[in-house]
Order: structure tokens, then C-alpha cells, then sequence
């Protein structure tokens, strides 16, 4: 009697709570469902501003903090395991942080490449979630990891391709997402800010996020994942990102908040493998998965 191989869900983030201020409640849902969820964050979150009545444990630093935070944020959403590469958190685009020698900007893609083939032959994913290749916000970490996560998911089913450990044998993972919003809010945001006297050019606890650059990045919706069951699972775990969480993007606040909740409820991706069907929106990261 053969046995099916079990769902495997893995995502790829660049910092400690980008898997759960993003599609936190998606890896919550799968994880319930008995879904093998996996996560690979890239760096430390070392650069990352905290919120200013956030105070660090003495001794500590900001990335032991985080690791700690995303330790607690994966239990509530109940992920199965948590991975960490070894890089340091790249800071924003143009800070200085950008030239760290140990920052994730400062790794060359092949030997990136090499290292998630590596876990993707080890963890056989059918379903693979990273950044979009704007990087959300324009975060040069989240656009460096998905390009290299891009890449691993073409090269790990190749058989004439080493990764680090040869003797992984090749394993090719079925779909991959991008995560994606709804641009119309942002447009939406951006009006009102400017109605408003508000700037949308510089938002963000350091302003130094462009919401009018951002709104016309077009990154197609495919997938649309109900979280309505799990959005207080999701905001038990935001809150586990002490460091981090503000009670969601500012531009947000200028909604009422039944308006804020419904566009909450839902998770968007793009889906980038295989070509979409053309057939409406998805409401399963696994529609049309083979198990074997």
C-alpha cells in the first residue's frame, strides 16, 4: 500500500515578522489543516527600528530579541519548523546598512541559490511563498530573497544542478506565490493622505516609505485565502513582534474599522508557477497539487 507524500507548505521571508504581518494568518490556516508549514527567514532583523516604547532586555541584542519574537509568533500560528540563514538584515534602500560585508544584499545569488535548493530537496514543499519582486515596500532584503528563492524553485527539480550538498536528491516544487496586496486601497490611501495635507511620499514609523511609489506597482492578484477563523491567531502572533508591531500600516488607520477588518480577512499572492488559468481567483494554495 502506498503511502501519499503530506502537504508541505514552506515560506521565505526576509526578517523576523515578515511571516506574520504578511501571510500570518494563511500559514495559521494550513498549519490547523494539518499542513507541514515551514519557514525560512533570511536575516536577523539587527537594522530594524523598533517601536518607541519598546524596551530591549539588558545585555541583548535587537536581533536576539527578534529571533526570541519569531520563536513566539511561530508557536501561536503554529508553524513546524522555523529556519534562519546566517545574514545580517540589509536596512532600507540606500542606508548604510546596505554595504554591511554580512548583509543579505552584500550575498552573491549563486551561493543564495545553492543554500534554499538545499532546504527545498530537504523539506519537498509542494507550495512555496516568498516576497514579490518589488519587495512589498521596496525592501532590498525581501527583493534580494525573491530573486534567489525564484531561481532555487527552478533549479531544485534540475538534475544536473548541485547545491551545496550534492547528494540531496533533486526535488521539484509545484507552485509558487508571491505575496501580494490590493493596490486599490493604497490608491485609495494615497488620495485621501493627499486630501488630507498628509504626505504619502514619506510614511512609516521612519518615513522613509513612498506609498505613492508602491500603489503603482503592479503585482497581479491570483490566490485570495479566507482568514476570517484565524485573524486573532494572526494578531496574537503580530503582537509577539514587541519590537515591531504598531497595530498594522499606518495608511490603514484612515479606514474605519469594520473596513479595516474586512480587507484584513483576506490574504492575497500572485501566482508566479505555473501560468495561472485564467479560470478567477483561487481560494487554495493547493488547488491542482499532486500528492504522490
Amino acid at each position: 500500500m502506498s503511502t501519499l507524500e503530506p502537504r508541505t507548505l514552506l515560506g521565505v521571508f526576509a526578517h523576523p515578522d515578515d511571516e506574520t504581518f504578511g501571510p500570518g494568518g494563511t500559514l495559521a490556516k494550513y498549519a490547523a489543516m494539518g499542513v507541514n508549514v515551514h519557514v525560512i527567514v533570511g536575516t536577523d532583523g539587527d537594522a530594524g527600528s523598533v517601536e518607541t516604547t519598546y524596551q530591549r532586555g539588558e545585555g541583548r541584542t535587537l536581533a536576539q530579541e527578534r529571533q526570541e519574537e519569531l520563536t513566539n509568533a511561530a508557536l501561536l500560528l503554529g508553524v513546524t519548523t522555523i529556519w534562519n540563514l546566517p545574514y545580517r538584515d540589509s536596512g532600507m534602500r540606500g542606508s548604510p546598512d546596505n554595504n554591511h560585508p554580512r548583509s543579505l544584499l552584500q550575498q552573491p545569488i549563486p551561493s543564495l541559490v545553492a543554500e534554499l535548493v538545499d532546504y527545498i530537496r530537504r523539506m519537498h514543499p509542494q507550495v512555496i511563498i516568498t516576497h514579490d519582486p518589488f519587495g512589498g515596500y521596496g525592501h532590498p532584503d525581501h527583493i534580494r530573497l525573491c530573486e534567489a528563492m525564484t531561481a532555487a524553485f527552478y533549479e531544485a527539480g534540475n538534475p544536473d544542478y548541485n547545491g551545496q550538498n550534492p547528494a540531496l536528491a533533486p526535488y521539484a516544487p509545484q507552485k509558487l506565490y508571491f505575496r501580494a496586496y490590493d493596490r486599490r486601497m493604497l490608491q485609495w490611501a494615497v488620495r485621501f493622505m493627499n486630501l488630507t495635507g498628509k504626505n504619502p511620499r514619506a510614511v512609516g514609523r521612519n518615513q522613509d516609505i513612498n506609498l505613492e511609489e508602491i500603489s503603482t506597482w503592479a503585482v497581479p492578484i491570483h490566490t485570495e485565502i479566507d482568514i476570517l477563523d484565524f485573524m486573532d491567531q494572526k494578531e496574537m502572533a503580530s503582537r509577539a513582534h514587541a519590537s515591531q508591531y504598531g497595530g498594522g500600516p499606518s495608511y490603514m488607520r484612515i479606514f474605519p474599522e469594520f473596513v479595516r477588518r474586512r480587507i484584513a480577512s483576506k490574504e492575497q499572492f500572485s501566482l508566479a508557477y505555473p501560468m495561472p488559468n485564467g479560470k478567477g481567483i483561487e481560494t487554495d494554495l493547493f488547488a491542482g497539487v499532486r500528492l504522490a
